[in-house]
């Protein structure tokens, strides 16, 4: 399908900032993975800023997660994007897993980069995932650090958050990338992004981390 060709996931990405792969696993596939949860010791999950569930490397217990880690069309994307290749230093993949609590909310944290300079994403939905079930959200056309004062008064490495009036500065922007159990969404995250508010139900998702070394 053209709509899913390597040439055209590359420019959205450079022109949005991303793409969503449709339909890129089966209902099947993320079932197995998702059985694969039960395989986790407990001393490798670990609760992340928006007190969402983390397992770092979850291809150490899942054959999916690894065959999802390993992917080469994903991969191909990231080379592409970034003209080198995307995990020449390392690479992990990392289950996520957003539970609504009422009263206590959570989510993959604030508006953030993960890296000044441009960097790869691949993130996998287990579930389907509507505007309640806290959708990854990014500003596009794409918008980097350069482009917004961050949370830090001062210029340096670590200017990666950025205050909650991004969202009303930038609403009309603002893309919730809701979708549904098997859709890909690859991701340029030098971007300005995050995980949004979980209102209801969850979200269980994996997400690619690539590593180049810049």
């Amino acid at each position: 399908m053209s709509e899913i060709n390597l040439e055209n996931i590359v420019s959205c990405i450079v022109n949005d900032g991303y793409f969503i792969i449709k339909n890129y696993y089966s209902i099947e596939q993320c079932n197995n993975i998702l059985n694969d949860i039960k395989n986790i010791p407990q001393n490798s999950i670990n609760y992340g800023e928006g007190k969402d569930i983390r397992i770092a490397h979850f291809e150490n217990y899942s054959k999916g997660a690894q065959n999802f880690l390993n992917d080469n069309f994903l991969l191909q994307i990231g080379n592409n994007i970034l003209g080198h290749e995307a995990d020449r230093v390392k690479k992990r993949c990392q289950l996520g897993i957003l539970k609504y609590h009422q009263g206590n909310e959570s989510s993959g944290g604030g508006w953030h980069v993960d890296n000044h300079n441009p960097q790869f994403k691949a993130l996998l939905y287990l579930t389907n995932v509507n505007l309640n079930n806290g959708p990854f959200a990014i500003i596009s056309p794409p918008l980097t650090s350069k482009d917004y004062k961050s949370v830090s008064s001062e210029k340096d490495i670590r200017d990666t958050r950025f205050p909650d009036k991004i969202e009303e500065d930038y609403k009309d922007n603002v893309k919730y990338l809701t979708g549904n159990m098997g859709d890909v969404i690859v991701v340029n995250t030098q971007n300005i992004h995050r995980g949004t508010t979980i209102k209801q139900g969850e979200r269980i998702s994996l997400t690619n981390y690539y590593y180049d070394g810049n």
